[in-house]
């Protein structure tokens, strides 16, 4: 099934308000693969929504100084698939810029996104995380 510009659009809107949380329930299928690649210490294939959060999400966060602040600055969206171009600012517990450059490559099953590819600088997101 299609994927809808609006959908994608009401999505974002969470990422760009910081709504992460919400972003995954309301967007993200319980039964996700969410795959992060790379060598970071975040890098693999998580294989649930709760997996995703437990691990990777909370990871993140517990080595940030408040939450981060995403940009949307491109959309290509082609069938079931929307791809983001993103950028994110934050900080780090130790003072340090978290400020990250992201492609996303979201698949839609006509419910909700159940497959996710995520491509960063890994070796910011190591530099942070202890």
């Amino acid at each position: 099934m299609q994927i809808t510009r609006n959908y994608v659009d009401n999505a974002i809107q969470l990422l760009e308000i910081g709504a992460i949380d919400q972003f995954l329930a309301n967007y993200v299928a319980e039964n996700v693969q969410w795959i992060i690649t790379g060598s970071s210490v975040l890098a693999g294939v998580y294989t649930s929504r709760i997996e995703f959060i437990n691990t990777a999400i909370s990871r993140l966060k517990s080595s940030l100084d408040g939450g981060i602040q995403w940009r949307v600055n491109n959309v290509i969206m082609d069938g079931s698939f929307a791809v983001l171009e993103m950028t994110s600012k934050a900080v780090s517990k130790n003072g340090e810029p978290y400020n990250n450059q992201y492609v996303w490559i979201l698949e839609f099953d006509g419910k909700m996104f159940h497959k996710v590819r995520v491509y960063f600088d890994d070796i910011l997101v190591d530099k942070i995380i202890k």
